[in-house]
C-alpha cells in the first residue's frame, strides 16, 4: 500500500501535486521518489529488482533517490529549501 505526497517551492513556486510513494502488495516493484539532476524535476518512478531507476519527465537513467519519509530537500530548479508534504488518500 502507498500514499501521496506533494512536492512545493516557496521561492521559485515549483511544484508537483499528488506524487505516488510506497509499496503494493509484492516487494517489486515499487514507487519511489526522486530528484532528477539532469531536467530538474522531482517525483516518483518505478523501482525493478534488474533496472535502473529513471526520470518520469526525461527518462534519464540513475536519478538520485529520496527516502520515504523525506521532508525537505534543495528545489532542482533554484536551488531554495522546498518541502514534501504527505497528503490524504492511499493507493494499493
Amino acid at each position: 500500500m502507498g500514499w501521496f505526497v506533494d512536492f512545493r517551492c516557496p521561492y521559485c513556486r515549483y511544484e508537483e501535486a499528488g506524487i505516488g510513494v510506497g509499496h503494493g502488495k509484492s516487494e517489486f516493484p515499487y514507487l519511489a521518489l526522486f530528484c532528477c539532476d539532469n531536467c530538474k524535476s522531482v517525483g516518483s518512478t518505478w523501482i525493478r529488482e534488474s533496472e535502473s531507476p529513471r526520470c518520469g519527465a526525461c527518462y534519464q537513467e540513475n536519478v538520485r533517490l529520496l527516502a520515504d519519509d523525506v521532508h525537505s530537500i534543495e528545489c532542482p530548479k533554484c536551488g531554495e529549501p522546498a518541502f514534501f508534504a504527505r497528503r490524504e488518500g492511499q493507493w494499493s
